[in-house]
Formats: structure tokens, C-alpha cells, sequence
């Protein structure tokens, strides 16, 4: 049933505290959806209220010139991606420890903080100074260089010059463009090729303490007398093989995991299901039951078969499966479901569909917990080979900083991270409530559109796949429909679930094209990779271009025409700040939709079912700004001199301008004097 209020969607405990946090961990199923400080303060506190020109985290480099008004800036620490934790290997970072960088510093792992001083040439060659003003009988030769090659050399370098910077403009339309102006044209397909001109080995080390890319040991057994390595003696992470089949021969690196989880398959053979299913590929027991892994990362040399000693036990979290509760077994102490062979229905039943290990470590980078969260299945015997999809993740935090927060670039964006989204916190109008996996497309991984109901998962239908970046993509799916299914979703009504989305009285569109948070509110995305979700002026909407189409049924033709069959998200971003030290940032954001005529092809079977393709765009298009030298004015002369401290130069004193360069030009003769003795 689709919720008829936005406050459907919301737990109770979200509508009584002030503040709460909702966090999901990537790619761990099923905690949802946003994260928010829990303490909830005025923005007025954070950055600029009405423009945000400078980014958290940089300084201002242009003289005389408010925070809030600064275009001219540069940004250090490019590393700090987790606020409220140190980062690994991250040296600048401020919350790290004396300890803790020294630690980096000692193994020479520290990480490019992204400063970029300007780099001025500090001699003239000799070739330089010959070249100014040329004249007979003034000439440069190789004994004339040799007196002079060291003389003109810059001791003490007081240059205001800052470095070069992008022009990025002051007013708010010049920042952030509306989106009838950032995209007023379509790209040239003949020489542009994006998506809307398309066309359907391990570190291994023996340190007492982890560094980053480093494996974990794996072991698994009774605990006590019977114990023996685990997958090689390696904490296991599959991925998929050339052929799209899962690789177990992959293992975790710590501290290092993707954005979105490791997708591979399965073989379900006819004739060995049952085998698959108690023992091999299906069963989850095999990466979470007696399973131990090393809390340093020395453990590796001590895996023993009758003790573990020096490992810490996997523990699973939750366990949840379609259509039933998701059940924490570390609160609730219930039995764990586990898998097993049901003869008579020939099903193997609660078999792996996803795993998430979470990884938690301490200040000096021991692993104190693990524990895995996973998704279940049924899965029916079958006369022939087919496959099964699974996916596999990792998540690493630092114990005892529940406020971490991960960025996706400081400030500027990283390319590939996922872009910060998320909506206007329901209860405070200057906060926002950020989405813990970013922003979010409709997922194709089966290549089925999700036809979901419940109270989540029809909304949900619109996630699943994060976007990256100043990445192009596209996502589709297919949806399988008798005739009588198509006039009757071409109509405003589904066929197996409440699976359309009302936009207005007219549009009626698919849960999985509609944006991510149109249920409440317009969906944000942060303008920098570390956008504070305290601070909503540090957020830009992602502006609709509402449809009009109202979709109609051909009987004659049997062709549904003007219904959304595509969704279209575009981007525009540019660079900011030091030219040598660019910041990546979102200046303007639009979805649109599209429609295509869905026509049923074959009528002369009853019953016969036809698939319809449904498709979802990103497209980035980067804006280049100009670029300018700056240097600040130069201070006021504060000292008196003598009035006759120019003498033998005339002055004239009624005059400032011609007075000053009467100076200048008695300064360069004085100058070009003292040049002539070194080149006659």
C-alpha cells in the first residue's frame, strides 16, 4: 500500500527527539536512511546564509575580505575524509593524535594533504638580464656573465602575489546557475558522446598494529581443540571472476572497501542443489559460523589449531530475507536462522543472497569487533542450470566515534565518491538530512524493475545503485507485462502491486524513475564533498522539470503513448580556488523525465507477456572559468621621509600623480645607471 502522508515513512522516535541518527553503513542492508548530528543548532552559526562562496575546511587568501564574501581561497588536508575520526595514513588531519601521525610518519605512509604553495622563479639567468634593453655598445658575453650571474638572485621573496584562481563570480546566479541556464541546450551528438547521445596483490606485512591495504588472518573452528585457517587463512571478500562468477580467492584489505558492493553469481546446478546448499555456495554458516579473525595484524603468524588466542569472533548483527522481519540477534539473543535442504519442496531455503562484514578497530588500529550483517533467500530447485546473483561488502570504523560522518572530497570532490544528497530536515529548517549512501538511482541488478510494496520499498524502488562524481551512467530495467497489464499501467493502475507513483492528478509515473525524496521534499545535494548537513546553505536543490505528458491507450494499435519510460539527471560542475590546487563542486542539478510509445508486439498467444525497458540517465557537463592573477593592494606607506630626500629630482608637491612619477622616473634612471656598469 503506498503511504498518503510523508510522515508515513518516518519512525515514531524521528517525530518525538529533536535530533536522531539513522545511519546505514554502504552496501549493509536493511538500515535506512539518513544520518543527523544529534544536536541540532542554528546555521546561522555555519558558513554564509545566503551564498556559499568558500568551502568549510579552506582560507581565505584575498586581503580585506569577509569568510562569507571570500572567492579567492585555497584548501589544504585533501586526506581528512572522515570527520570526527582520524583518517589512516592522513598527517594533517587534526583529529588524529600526536601518537597516532607520528605512527604515519615513522612508516613514511603519510597521504598528499593537496597544498599547493605558488612557485616563483627566484634568479634571473644571464641570458634574461642581457635581453633587457639591448643596446650598442652594451653586450653580453661569457666573461660579463660570470661577474654577474649571482647578482641578481631574490633573497627575501615579500611578492603579494597568492597564486592564480579561478574566476567563479559573487552573485548568486553566477555561483549557482538555475538550471534553465546551466543545460539551455542539448549536446552536439556528432561530437559529443554521453549518455543522452547514446543509443540503446596484498600487502602483507608483520606489524603488531594494521596499516592500510593490509590482509586479515581468518580462522574457524571450535573455538578451543579443533581449529584450522579459514579461506586460506584470510578474511574472505568474493568478487567476481572474468565470467562474472564469484572469486573467493579475494580477501579484505583493511581500511579499504568500495562504495557499492562486489556483485557476482552463482551456478545453481540441477543435479547438486542440495550440496550447494548445506555445505558450498549458499551457505552463510561458511563465513560466519565459528569464524575468528586476527585483531592485529601479526596474528596471521600465530594461527593455532587448538587455541584463538589473539583473534577476535565474528558475531552476525542481523538477518533479514523479502517478506519477513529483519531480526538483531546481538539484541534479541534469538536463534539464528540457518540453511538448510528442504526435501519436500526441493528448496534451499535461508540461502546467502548478501553478506556485509563491519569491521570496528581502535585508536592504534586493532581490529576489537567484527560483525556481519546478511541477506537470505529461498531458492527452488530447477531442471536446468541457472544462476544466482550474491553481493559482498566490507565497512571499516574507528570505535567510539559515533558522529563520524564520511566525505566525499575536502573540500572539493573526489571523482568516483558518491555526491552528498539528502533533504531538509523535517524539524529544522536549516538543517539537512543527509542520506548515508549518497545519491541514489533505481538499481538494475537483476535487470527486473522493482515492482516492491510495503511501506518502504515502494519509495525504495528508486535506489539501490549510488552515483559517483562526475560520473556518466545509465541504469535500466525491463518490466514484464501482458496486454491487458499495459493499457492498465498506461491507465493509472497497476496490475500485481501499487507500483505507480502519483505525480499530479494527470502524470502517473514509476516508483523506480521518481527522484529519491520526492515523498517530502526536494532532493538536495551538497555542493562540495563536504558539505555539512548542519549547514543548508552549503546544499543546492536538485531542481524538477515537472512532465506534462498525460499518457493514453491505443486499442487499435495496442500503444501506450506518452508515459515515463525514462529519467534524466544532469549535472553541471566546474573547479574552484587555486588554479594548482583545483576544488571540484555541483553548481547546478536537474531531473527530467521522457516518454517513449510501449507497444505490445504480439497478441496472438493469451496471456503472452512482453518486456518494457524503463531507463535512468546521469549526465555531468563541466562549466570552465576563467583565471586571474591576484595580489593584494599594497599597504599604506606609514613612515614620513625628508622633503628634500629626492634632491636632485624635481618635485612637484601640488600634485600627487605627477609627483609619484617624477619619483618613478628618477628611481628607474638610478636604476638603469647601476644596470650599465655590469654590461658595458
Amino acid at each position: 500500500m503506498r503511504p498518503t502522508s510523508p510522515l508515513a515513512f518516518l519512525p515514531l522516535s524521528l517525530l518525538l527527539l529533536p535530533a536522531l541518527v539513522l545511519s546505514q553503513v554502504d552496501d549493509c542492508e536493511p538500515t535506512k536512511h539518513f544520518q543527523i548530528d544529534d544536536i541540532i543548532g542554528s546555521a546561522a552559526a555555519y558558513g554564509n546564509t545566503v551564498n556559499v562562496f568558500m568551502p568549510p575546511g579552506c582560507s581565505c587568501k584575498e586581503s580585506d575580505v569577509a569568510k562569507s564574501e571570500c572567492v579567492i581561497f585555497d584548501c589544504d588536508c585533501k586526506c581528512d575524509l572522515t570527520a570526527g575520526a582520524c583518517d589512516m595514513n592522513c598527517c594533517c588531519d587534526s583529529e588524529c593524535t600526536a601518537e597516532q601521525t607520528q605512527f604515519f610518519t615513522e612508516k613514511d605512509l603519510c597521504l598528499d594533504p593537496g597544498v599547493s604553495d605558488p612557485v616563483y622563479e627566484t634568479c634571473y639567468s644571464p641570458y634574461e638580464v642581457g635581453a633587457v634593453n639591448p643596446k650598442y655598445p652594451m653586450r653580453s658575453d661569457d666573461s660579463a656573465e660570470n661577474a654577474y650571474k649571482n647578482l641578481l638572485c631574490v633573497q627575501t621573496d615579500n611578492s603579494g602575489t597568492k597564486g592564480i584562481f579561478f574566476e567563479t563570480g559573487t552573485t548568486r546566479s553566477e555561483l549557482y546557475p538555475s538550471a534553465d541556464e546551466a543545460f539551455v541546450t542539448g549536446p552536439d551528438c556528432t561530437t559529443t558522446f554521453d549518455y543522452s547521445c547514446w543509443s540503446p596483490s596484498a600487502t602483507i606485512s608483520s606489524d603488531e598494529h594494521y596499516l592500510l591495504g593490509d590482509t586479515i588472518a581468518a580462522t574457524t573452528g571450535d573455538g578451543s581443540t579443533n581449529m584450522a585457517a579459514a579461506f586460506g587463512g584470510l578474511l574472505p571478500l568474493p568478487v567476481a571472476d572474468q565470467s562474472g562468477i564469484c572469486n573467493e580467492a579475494n580477501s579484505v584489505k583493511f581500511g579499504e572497501y568500495e562504495e557499492e558492493a562486489n556483485k557476482c553469481k552463482r551456478e545453481k546446478r540441477a543435479s547438486d542443489l542440495q550440496n550447494q546448499c548445506e555445505e558450498l555456495d549458499f551457505d552463510f554458516d561458511r563465513f560466519t559460523k565459528d569464524f575468528y579473525v586476527g585483531s592485529t595484524q601479526n596474528a596471521k603468524d600465530s594461527i593455532s589449531a587448538t587455541s584463538t588466542a589473539g583473534f577476535v569472533q565474528v558475531e552476525v548483527a542481523t538477518v533479514s530475507k523479502a517478506g519477513a522481519n529483519v531480526y538483531d540477534y546481538r539484541s534479541t539473543g534469538d536463534v539464528l536462522p540457518v540453511t538448510t535442504w528442504n526435501t519436500g519442496t526441493s528448496t534451499c531455503e535461508n540461502a546467502l543472497k548478501s553478506l556485509c562484514y563491519e569491521v570496528t578497530y581502535n585508536d592504534v588500529f586493532n581490529i576489537i569487533a567484527v560483525t556481519a550483517r546478511v541477506e537470505v533467500e529461498d531458492i527452488v530447485e530447477s531442471s536446468s542450470a541457472e544462476y544466482v546473483d550474491q553481493e559482498f561488502s566490507v565497512e571499516f570504523s574507528m570505535y567510539g566515534d559515533p558522529n563520524t560522518a564520511r566525505r566525499s572530497g575536502n573540500p572539493g570532490y573526489i571523482f568516483g565518491r558518491p555526491v552528498l544528497a539528502g533533504r531538509k530536515h523535517i524539524l529544522n529548517d536549516a538543517a539537512v538530512m543527509a542520506d548515508t549512501s549518497g545519491f541514489q538511482v533505481m538499481s538494475g541488478v537483476n535487470g527486473e524493475c522493482d515492482v516492491s510494496t510495503g511501506d518502504f520499498s515502494a519509495s525504495d524502488a528508486n535506489r539501490g545503485t549510488t552515483v559517483g562524481f562526475g560520473e556518466d551512467s545509465s541504469v535500466g530495467c525491463t518490466l514484464s507485462l501482458t496486454e491487458a497489464q499495459l493499457k492498465a499501467m498506461c491507465g493509472g493502475t497497476s496490475h500485481t502491486g501499487d507500483y505507480l507513483y502519483d505525480y499530479s492528478n494527470e502524470v502517473k509515473m514509476p516508483w523506480w524513475l521518481t527522484s529519491m525524496n520526492n515523498l517530502t521534499s526536494t532532493t538536495k545535494v551538497g555542493i562540495f564533498g563536504n558539505a555539512d548537513p548542519m549547514d543548508i546553505t552549503q546544499w543546492i536543490d536538485v531542481t524538477e522539470k515537472a512532465p506534462t505528458f498525460s499518457a493514453t491507450f491505443s486499442d487499435t494499435t495496442l500503444t501506450c503513448s506518452n508515459f515515463p519510460t525514462a529519467t534524466h539527471y544532469k549535472f553541471q560542475w566546474t573547479y574552484v580556488g587555486s588554479t594548482t590546487n583545483p576544488q571540484a563542486k555541483i553548481m547546478s542539478a536537474r531531473v527530467e523525465y521522457s516518454t517513449s510509445p510501449m507497444t505490445f508486439l504480439d497478441k496472438r498467444v493469451a496471456g503472452a507477456t512482453q518486456k518494457f525497458p524503463f531507463t535512468v540517465t546521469v549526465d555531468w557537463t563541466y562549466k570552465e572559468l576563467n583565471s586571474e592573477k591576484y595580489s593584494p593592494p599594497p599597504p599604506p606607506i606609514i613612515f614620513s621621509v625628508p622633503y628634500d630626500v629626492f634632491y636632485p629630482f624635481q618635485i612637484d608637491n601640488a600634485a600627487g600623480r605627477n609627483g609619484g612619477s617624477w619619483i618613478v622616473i628618477g628611481l628607474a634612471a638610478i636604476g638603469a645607471s647601476l644596470a650599465s656598469l655590469f654590461l658595458i
